[in-house]
C-alpha cells in the first residue's frame, strides 16, 4: 500500500458497514499510516438493498480512512445495489462501471509513466 499509486477499497455491505476483512487490513496500516501518502482512491460497494443510501455508512468508512492519508484523492465510487446471491452482480451497470474505472486507472498509470 505504501508503494501503490492507486488504492481500491471494495467491500460487500454488511449491516451498513465494511466487512471485517477489509477493516482488519485498514487497521493493520496504523503502524505505518504516515507512509501511506498521495493515493488515488476508488471505492466499490455491493449490497442486497436496492437503495444506494444503505451504503452511506460504508462510503463514510472508506472516506474516513482516506481522510487520514495525506494527499488522498477520491477518484470514483461504484454502487452495486440489489445483489445478494452469488453471480447476481454479473451483467449489471456496476460491472460495466468497474470495467471502465479499471480502464481509466490503466490510462492514468500509462500517462504517469511517460
Amino acid at each position: 500500500m505504501i508503494d501503490a499509486d492507486v488504492l481500491v477499497l471494495a467491500s460487500p455491505v454488511y449491516f451498513y458497514s465494511i466487512d471485517a476483512q477489509l477493516k482488519a487490513v485498514i487497521d493493520r496500516t496504523v503502524a505505518r499510516w504516515l507512509e501511506v501518502k498521495n493515493k488515488d482512491f476508488y471505492y466499490i460497494m455491493t449490497a442486497a438493498d436496492e437503495d444506494k443510501s444503505a451504503m452511506d455508512t460504508t462510503l463514510a468508512c472508506f472516506r474516513g480512512y482516506a481522510a487520514c492519508v495525506d494527499g488522498a484523492k477520491e477518484m470514483g465510487v461504484i454502487y452495486g445495489t440489489g445483489v445478494y446471491e452469488k453471480g447476481k452482480i454479473l451483467n449489471t451497470s456496476a460491472m460495466a462501471e468497474a470495467y471502465e474505472m479499471g480502464r481509466n486507472v490503466q490510462k492514468r498509470i500509462k500517462k504517469s509513466d511517460i
